[in-house]
């Protein structure tokens, strides 16, 4: 695999443009770079919202998550709801009161987005999503082997 497409899988540089991103957003609300992250997806998963798919979609450090769904509940920020069915697991949901800091941070990421994207044909994003699924479906199989 040629270095282009390692740097690109990897996400370091990334990773770093959207720490650059959010650092404004970090200082504004005194919080940790984990608790706005998972924020930001807890906003978007739908029912995707256990420890388990933060954990799965983010590829954080299960301590990690802990911490900042622990200090995000105790902010008000979010709630953490037993399941029904299986006492193991919790859901965290958004509450109200997070909607000021998950609006910022949508506006920011839509914004880094076009600019990541930019000059980027409609035909040439769609082959990008369609080779981009075969990839991770492919790294997903080789992780349960």
């Amino acid at each position: 695999m040629d270095s282009q497409m390692e740097s690109i899988l990897q996400g370091g540089s990334f990773k770093k443009l959207l720490d650059e991103q959010i650092l404004e957003l970090r200082q504004k609300y005194d919080m940790k770079k984990a608790e706005l992250e998972i924020l930001y997806f807890l906003s978007r998963c739908g029912g995707h919202n256990t420890s388990t798919d933060i954990h799965y979609q983010l590829m954080m450090n299960r301590g990690h998550i802990s911490q900042a769904v622990d200090g995000l509940c105790r902010r008000k920020l979010i709630t953490a709801i037993p399941d029904q069915e299986d006492r193991r697991y919790v859901h965290y949901e958004v509450l109200d009161s997070a909607g000021e800091i998950v609006a910022e941070m949508t506006k920011r990421r839509e914004a880094m987005n076009r600019k990541i994207l930019e000059g980027i044909s409609e035909d040439e994003l769609r082959v990008f999503y369609d080779v981009s699924a075969k990839i991770r479906k492919n790294i997903e199989t080789m992780i349960q082997r």
